[in-house]
């Protein structure tokens, strides 16, 4: 039995072994193919919130088998970050329990940036005090535990949970449970201190443009927390109000994307067999790869479906595969989580 197992193991790997051969040979190099790697392990790694990473470590330990430990170094220490995060956090959290009352609500994925993809951009916002206070509690017992270390907080990455008490369309205010990303949060904390604000205040508050608080704001529109009273104030931006049962009621079930297209917007009826197509394309993908955000479902349909073969050329826009996914996910075919990864809906 024991030659038996571990037959069908060294089969399993020589058939992981030849897979990867494929891909290497689909990308054009072992560079190309770990570079493209390590921005997908990125991805699932600042998305894992229990820090559990038995299944990339195992994925780890074979492409080391093809690729050798060097070419798989800078992943080896992502994954490490990840761990040691768990331990530190747990730490910190132990500390701050002790010091205040309530603890810390803050996890956080502590990352050596050098060895992480650049994607890993830094936005300049400024989060609402409140939730700045909880980070820079977190950030003081971070400095004392590993000095002279300090933290740098990409303020744009992460999942946010919220309890929010809604006013809804019968009258009744319910507490709702939101998952957000960190300006969604902060956004809407705002408007704990005054039930109207413009979108050119917000700007001014969080140091964003006022373009991108309506982008962001469109997540709470869809939501029915806030509405619009005026499309644009004086200065061009809108204002936005705390929704009230009467304007809940009043508002229409068609709600634009984040970007202000329809979700119809993708191809009307002329293009769908074109849509199906592409959709079939979507779930093969995350059928293989669990979670994908946005840019790397957009850079693998230029891949393989203009890679010959196929009727339909594809040439769309992120904007327009934007409209496709949020159509794929009313019909309850996908679903979009918080850190804007898109997956199959479980059946």
């Amino acid at each position: 039995n024991n030659t038996n197992g571990r037959s069908n193991n060294n089969n399993n790997n020589n058939n992981a072994l030849d897979i990867l051969s494929i891909l290497v040979s689909i990308y054009g190099s072992k560079e190309l193919f770990v570079d493209e790697y390590r921005i997908m392990l990125a991805d699932k790694l600042l998305a894992n919130l229990d820090y559990n990473t038995d299944k990339e470590l195992h994925t780890l330990e074979l492409l080391k088998l093809r690729f050798g430990d060097a070419s798989m170094r800078q992943c080896e220490i992502m994954i490490k970050d990840t761990d040691d995060s768990k331990r530190i956090v747990t730490n910190i959290q132990s500390t701050l329990r002790q010091k205040q009352q309530g603890g810390s609500v803050v996890d956080a994925a502590i990352i050596s940036h050098i060895f992480w993809p650049s994607i890993l951009q830094q936005d300049a916002i400024q989060h609402h005090p409140r939730i700045q206070a909880e980070l820079d509690a977190f950030s003081t017992e971070y400095g004392q535990l590993k000095n002279p270390r300090r933290l740098v907080w990409y303020n744009q990455l992460g999942t946010v949970q919220l309890e929010l008490d809604v006013l809804e369309a019968d009258g009744v205010v319910r507490t709702k449970e939101v998952s957000c990303a960190p300006l969604q949060a902060t956004l809407i904390s705002y408007f704990e201190e005054s039930s109207t604000r413009t979108a050119e205040e917000l700007a001014q508050l969080i140091a964003i443009p006022v373009t991108l608080v309506q982008k962001r704001m469109q997540f709470w529109l869809n939501h029915r927390v806030v509405v619009v009273l005026l499309q644009q104030s004086v200065s061009g931006g809108g204002i936005y109000q705390l929704a009230s049962a009467q304007q809940w009621s009043d508002e229409s079930d068609v709600v634009p994307d984040d970007d202000g297209e329809s979700p119809s917007g993708f191809g009307g009826n002329n293009d769908a067999e074109q849509d199906d197509v592409f959709a079939s394309y979507i779930v093969g993908m995350l059928k293989r790869y669990k979670e994908l955000p946005l840019h790397r479902i957009h850079e693998m349909l230029k891949m393989f479906a203009n890679s010959g073969g196929s009727d339909h050329a594809y040439n769309k826009t992120p904007r327009q595969l934007s409209s496709l996914l949020q159509k794929l996910s009313k019909d309850g075919k996908l679903e979009c989580g918080p850190t804007g990864l898109y997956k199959l809906v479980e059946k």
